[in-house]
């Protein structure tokens, strides 16, 4: 019989150490890692490590067992890559917009820039011809040719001066 008593105090002691050795919590990353009766354990909320009235601690919370901590976090993980996902295609589709409107504009710009120029030697042209075609009896006046002369490249620079050709951007 007092082997028994001895052997029983024996167990006893063994299961009080092994309850109290298994409750001990450990924190990581923010959350509460429990060794419970019924394997590791995950509190989510704030967890009261054990006192002498509370031999076990306490967790005001949930708590979710190690594979079921693993399978939410990994879907709450694959969420949210698939919301960073769906911003990176966005911010991609509105680039490529932005892109094609400024492939758009460059080159509407260009065309702009080469009508002006068109135009600027045109309008030079006509103003030598015009300047050309006065008859040989005016221009027999000295002063009267040097002030068309004189005229004539004021007009000219001042056309050069207002539609001043742009040098076209390279070309990508």
């Amino acid at each position: 019989m007092k082997k028994l008593i001895y052997f029983a105090t024996i167990w006893l002691v063994l299961f009080i150490v092994d309850s109290s050795i298994q409750s001990q919590a450990q924190e990581a990353e923010g959350y509460t890692f429990i060794r419970g009766a019924m394997g590791p354990q995950v509190c989510l909320g704030r967890y009261i490590p054990p006192t002498a009235d509370n031999v076990s601690g306490v967790c005001e919370g949930q708590v979710l067992d190690v594979l079921q901590f693993n399978a939410i976090s990994t879907k709450l993980s694959a969420d949210r890559l698939d919301q960073a996902i769906q911003v990176l295609e966005a911010i991609d589709n509105k680039l490529a917009a932005n892109n094609y409107r400024m492939d758009r504009l460059i080159e509407t710009t260009v065309a702009t820039q080469a009508s002006f120029d068109k135009q600027n030697r045109g309008l030079s042209e006509t103003l030598e011809k015009r300047f050309d075609a006065i008859p040989e009896a005016l221009l027999a006046n000295d002063l009267f040719k040097q002030e068309l002369i004189k005229l004539k490249a004021d007009i000219l620079g001042e056309v050069e001066r207002r539609y001043q050709p742009l040098t076209a951007p390279a070309a990508k």
